[in-house]
């Protein structure tokens, strides 16, 4: 017996929309890193949990994506902030109590989005590249997430979870 491939969606298909009306969060390069906890917070509900974010930076008239935001870098930041840089991982777990002082956390969510963001890196897809495209260069890249251009514009976001999902799919 013949088995069929089964049909191969495209990233369109399969990713989150970003635009201003989209429930997948946005913040700016110039944004603190306290706007981004807002921004994340608010755009997170019971059916979606997000955990990073697409980063814009604003070039004239247009929008420009200058990078990805996670929960990750957003908390490496602030640790970068809270903790000497130059205590070693045997000091770390005494130092983790300053994480919590509104004082010294106040001063390191004031960090800009900027400083703190993956930087763009060259991994991308089309919307119309197949999902197949996605994965490859997820699983090559050891990466979660891609951004998701058309016509030089991104659109979108295409995340590990999403993959995983349309492979649930073809079974």
């Amino acid at each position: 017996m013949l088995e069929t491939k089964p049909e191969t969606k495209k990233v369109k298909d399969l990713m989150v929309p970003v635009s201003d009306s989209s429930d997948y969060p946005i913040v700016y390069n110039t944004d603190t890193l306290r706007d981004a906890i807002k921004v994340l917070k608010k755009s997170t509900g019971e059916s979606k949990i997000h955990r990073s974010m697409i980063v814009l930076k604003r070039e004239g008239t247009e929008e420009k994506l200058a990078g990805i935001l996670t929960v990750r870098d957003i908390l490496n930041a602030i640790k970068v902030k809270t903790i000497n840089a130059d205590d070693n991982d045997e000091k770390f777990p005494v130092k983790w109590g300053n994480f919590y002082r509104k004082s010294t956390l106040g001063y390191s969510v004031s960090t800009k989005v900027s400083d703190a963001i993956r930087p763009l890196v060259t991994e991308f897809v089309h919307s119309e590249q197949n999902a197949t495209d996605a994965i490859r260069i997820m699983m090559t890249k050891k990466i979660n997430i891609l951004p998701v251009f058309e016509g030089g514009k991104p659109i979108g976001i295409i995340r590990a979870i999403d993959i995983l999902y349309y492979i649930e799919e073809c079974l």
